[in-house]
């Protein structure tokens, strides 16, 4: 889901472990409340916590919100899954596959979490305790599971960037895949779309698709060399998402017209510079500009862009995500934590 650290090759990804090793202090570490609401008056946002993995070198990857409120996350290069707890404690669980690479995951309505393994070509599920871990092989060797949501019809969709398929998985481990018309696409990430079909992004193909959940596909063709990724539904009903080849924040309406493309005005670099978007309760999104080691803000209204300073130096954010108290939550890659943006 997150390009930057799943392509194992990437300079990226081999630069962000090297980096793992040089770690900070992890700060005030403020308990998460889910009673927390943005005020009517807006403040000057600001990173006002960041905390610290108990794994060394954990290589954090994707973040979401579990059923119990805590923050969870994935450990690339330990092969663990972690959680930050709403007391501000955190803790991890290591997975029975060696090299497993756990990308992405996602909540679902079985009251677990569901996540990919990139490299154990396996999708797995843990119960919010930590202490059941259940892994279903893909049929398809190769087919690096990366993005995963869940479907309109409970079932969990992921992308297999390896195979250009989508994936989907029922809570009882039932399995079947679906070829994406464009060769090569290497579909990253995967969310639910106001229509109840999956939207998810082609890298490599340039596109953005769209699946029902019957297995029908369409395309939706963006700019050459726009490499989009990290996809979700606005509160508008549209698609959002990232070009991490043109740095832009894209909008496309569920019935595949209204494109519109707006520069973050983040500089371009040889390797990917924006990671992640997500959505606040303000209605603005936020992403991760890597390389700046800040938290940007996009304002739905204007479409202006601000940045905010993250602490910890070098410390590569990359996934983010809203929490159940609605302050931002992000990985440091390198920072090897979990840092907390308050807006307001």
């Amino acid at each position: 889901m997150y390009r930057p650290l799943v392509t194992l090759s990437g300079v990226l990804f081999a630069a962000s472990l090297l980096a793992l090793g040089a770690l900070t202090g992890c700060g005030h570490a403020t308990p998460i409340s889910s009673a927390a609401s943005p005020t009517a008056t807006p403040v000057v946002p600001s990173v006002t916590a960041e905390f610290a993995i108990p794994t060394s070198s954990a290589g954090l990857t994707a973040l979401t919100i579990g059923g119990n409120s805590s923050i969870w996350f994935t450990e690339g290069s330990a092969d663990k899954i972690g959680q930050l707890e709403t007391t501000g404690v955190v803790a991890d669980y290591p997975l029975p596959t060696a090299n497993a690479v756990p990308d992405d995951l996602v909540a679902a309505p079985d009251g677990n979490l569901w996540f990919t393994e990139f490299g154990g070509n396996k999708i797995g599920k843990i119960d919010v305790s930590g202490t059941t871990i259940v892994e279903y092989p893909l049929p398809t060797p190769g087919s690096e599971p990366e993005g995963i949501a869940v479907g309109s019809d409970g079932a969990l969709w992921f992308t297999e960037a390896g195979t250009s398929k989508i994936g989907r998985i029922t809570t009882s481990g039932a399995i079947t895949e679906y070829a994406i018309p464009t060769a090569n696409a290497d579909p990253t990430s995967i969310a639910p779309g106001s229509d109840g079909a999956l939207w998810f992004t082609e890298y490599n193909g340039a596109k953005i698709g769209r699946i029902t959940t019957g297995g029908a596909i369409t395309e939706y063709a963006l700019a050459a060399g726009s490499e989009p990724t990290s996809i979700l539904t606005g509160a508008d009903g549209a698609i959002w998402f990232l070009e991490q080849g043109s740095n832009k924040i894209g909008r496309l309406l569920t019935n595949g017209t209204g494109l519109t493309e707006t520069a973050l005005g983040v500089p371009l670099g040889a390797t990917p510079t924006i990671g992640a978007i997500a959505q606040g309760a303000d209605n603005n999104f936020y992403f991760t500009d890597i390389p700046g080691n800040k938290i940007g803000q996009y304002l739905t209204n204007g479409g202006t862009v601000s940045e905010y300073s993250i602490p910890t130096s070098a410390s590569s954010p990359l996934a983010i995500a809203r929490g159940s108290d609605q302050r931002i939550y992000f990985s440091e890659s390198a920072g090897n934590k979990i840092g907390q943006l308050s807006y307001f």
